[in-house]
């Protein structure tokens, strides 16, 4: 069973005391929390349960908050048995020499990923409060990660394309359950979430003039 906390594209964490629930259930397979995004969460990890749940296993990657995405790395952590297994299994040197020494690396540089990630947590709360106050916003949800999952009125798929051909990537994310009219807005820097604002208003109000 996957439980994938924060979600994506909901971006909330799922409480502990519900993985916990999930552990001790009657459900007879591994309980797998990935936690891609569980850096900039105040919910905290379920890593921390694995010693007395040996059927979690916590998914983990340096693609998020250490923004090393490009060394395609992410690590598995559980009870000493279920790590043994996957092990047995795995594909001989599936880590390459340079992923493992730029990995190695960002681990020792804990104190800049701290900064990195307070600096996105406060972006995060100023671009949610300038979203807030744009009259076609209909709802921002709370968010436990690195983006912002936005309701608006209307023409959000247009919206989406019209920026992406502008060079403004958003993510749709109409079609899902539950999030109609819905798009994801990751933080960036302060200069990029001014100018991803700019042009989300610019759009809108070119798309709804030529609309009526």
């Amino acid at each position: 069973m996957f439980v994938c906390s924060p979600g994506n594209p909901t971006c909330k964490a799922i409480p502990l005391s519900d993985v916990i629930q999930l552990a001790n259930s009657s459900y007879k397979g591994i309980i797998v929390v990935d936690e891609a995004y569980v850096d900039f969460s105040k919910e905290g990890s379920a890593v921390q349960l694995i010693q007395d749940y040996p059927n979690i296993v916590v998914l983990q990657t340096l693609s998020k908050a250490f923004g090393l995405a490009g060394i395609r790395c992410g690590f598995a952590l559980g009870y000493h048995d279920v790590i043994q297994l996957m092990n047995n299994v795995k594909a001989p040197y599936n880590v390459n020499k340079l992923t493992s020494e730029v990995a190695v690396n960002a681990m020792k540089n804990v104190d800049v990923l701290e900064n990195n990630i307070k600096i996105l947590l406060e972006q995060r709360e100023v671009v949610r409060e300038q979203l807030e106050k744009i009259d076609f916003v209909v709802k921002v949800y709370p968010s436990d990660s690195n983006f912002l999952l936005v309701r608006l009125k209307q023409l959000t798929k247009e919206i989406y394309k019209q920026m992406a051909d502008s060079g403004v990537v958003v993510r749709y994310r109409g079609s899902e359950v539950h999030c109609e009219d819905c798009l994801r807005i990751t933080i960036g820097t302060e200069e990029e979430n001014k100018a991803c604002l700019e042009m989300l208003k610019k759009t809108y109000n070119e798309l709804a003039a030529a609309a009526k």
